[in-house]
């Protein structure tokens, strides 16, 4: 699983290409505004991404050229429990 921050990178560069930013990855001012983090966080979480297998990124001077291999796989949470025990057993 990944730490949040990284988390939060990954998920911005899923879905930020859209026909609205003509399917293009947001610079690296764009996401400095989107995950308040500074340029060279950005490029530590990005590094740590590629390092993991998420994404590849041939160009380090942009992000432009940043490609998602693999999205993360989600931890399903428990099913929820049937609320009658709560009722029936004192």
């Amino acid at each position: 699983m990944l730490p949040d921050p990284e988390r939060k990178l990954l998920r911005i560069l899923i879905n930020y290409p859209s026909p609205v930013h003509k399917s293009r990855m947001p610079d690296f001012r764009r996401l400095e505004m989107m995950t308040g983090r500074r340029r060279p966080d950005l490029l530590i979480g990005l590094h740590y991404l590629e390092d993991q297998g998420f994404i590849v990124w041939p160009d380090k001077s942009t992000t432009e050229g940043i490609l998602i291999i693999k999205t993360e796989v989600l931890e399903k949470s428990p099913p929820k429990r049937n609320n009658i025990e709560y009722w029936t057993k004192y």
